[in-house]
């Protein structure tokens, strides 16, 4: 008789025990699909800090454009990828440099013209972020140079001279296409220019309308007639190991491109609106690059169709500014 008491008690004790751990599981499974544990999950998602560079001489609109897509590719990603700041480092570096700081673990992340060395040493996200703008050129004279108050030709510029910087890409460019060039630095570039040791400057678009705003005095001029083009873009690049921040950068800039966000808020950009100004009713001359691995044409044929007016919807105002970047 005690006996089987025992035993009864034995199994109301187990079927106690079975009873509260299937509860405990169901409560589990109530727990997982609840508003709390999601924003749990989304918090423990690590937060990124990263590191971009000071922006360069000349370049303060293509750097605020190139810094503030930056941040909304991070944002669109942010439920995948996690939070992230941008901190921007305090001593400005040439462009070369800034490469190399990539692998130096200086720099998480910065923007180039790209080249096949480039591609070789870093890895490029092969997105172009100026639309393929950059490579359209136009050159900075002399006020005075009456040589080009007619449109000249290709082999015109052969006989002249460019200034260029000694780590450009553009340099060898120019070169391979047959028009001499001087290598100075960025900022000696206007001077020997208005001294008549260089007869040209060749900019960018998105560069120049700025550039000439901040020269000190009225010795040089935009080239009135025009448009050297070649196939230049500019890409984000980061180091060569940093595999998944590259996929996160390529997930939301086609994101962005997708929704016709990228193209709206390139178009937005007074820099862009000035250079299509800038490029009407010009010559255009067309130039080879020799720098472009085969991945980034494969790249450019693609994704340059997005940037053709009939995918580029109207502006609308965005700021230029992050509200959680730390300057």
């Amino acid at each position: 008789m005690i006996g089987h008491t025992i035993s009864r008690t034995l199994l109301s004790s187990a079927f106690i025990l079975l009873s509260g751990l299937f509860t405990s599981l169901g409560l589990a499974g109530e727990v997982t699909d609840s508003p709390s544990l999601e924003k749990n999950t989304k918090a423990a998602l690590p937060h990124k800090v990263l590191r971009l560079p000071n922006v360069h001489p000349g370049r303060d609109p293509v750097y605020a454009y190139a810094k503030t897509l930056l941040s909304k590719v991070m944002e669109v990603t942010e439920d995948k990828y996690g939070t992230f700041e941008l901190h921007v480092s305090k001593q400005e570096i040439a462009q070369e440099r800034q490469l190399r700081s990539l692998e130096h673990d200086m720099l998480d992340i910065t923007w180039s013209v790209s080249s096949i060395d480039r591609e070789k040493q870093h890895r490029a996200i092969r997105i172009p972020i100026m639309g393929g703008f950059f490579g359209k050129r136009i050159m900075l004279i002399r006020a005075d140079d009456n040589r080009f108050d007619n449109p000249l030709t290709l082999q015109s510029l052969k006989s002249m001279r460019a200034v260029q910087g000694y780590d450009w890409p553009d340099t060898r460019i120019f070169r391979y296409n047959e028009i001499p060039v001087l290598e100075t630095t960025y900022q000696a570039s206007f001077r020997i220019v208005a001294e008549g040791f260089a007869d040209m400057f060749p900019r960018s678009v998105m560069e120049i309308i700025h550039e000439l705003d901040k020269q000190p005095d009225s010795t040089l001029k935009i080239e009135p007639h025009l448009l050297v083009s070649y196939n230049s873009p500019l890409f984000y690049f980061v180091a060569s190991d940093q595999e998944a921040l590259a996929n996160r950068i390529s997930e939301g800039l086609t994101i962005l491109l997708e929704s016709g966000e990228f193209q709206a808020f390139l178009k937005a950009q007074p820099v862009y609106q000035e250079s299509m100004t800038l490029m009407r009713g010009r010559t255009v001359i067309e130039i080879e690059n020799p720098l472009l691995s085969e991945q980034s044409k494969v790249a450019l044929k693609h994704y340059l169709t997005y940037f053709e007016p009939d995918f580029l919807v109207e502006p609308v105002e965005v700021p230029l500014e992050k509200t959680n970047d730390h300057l």
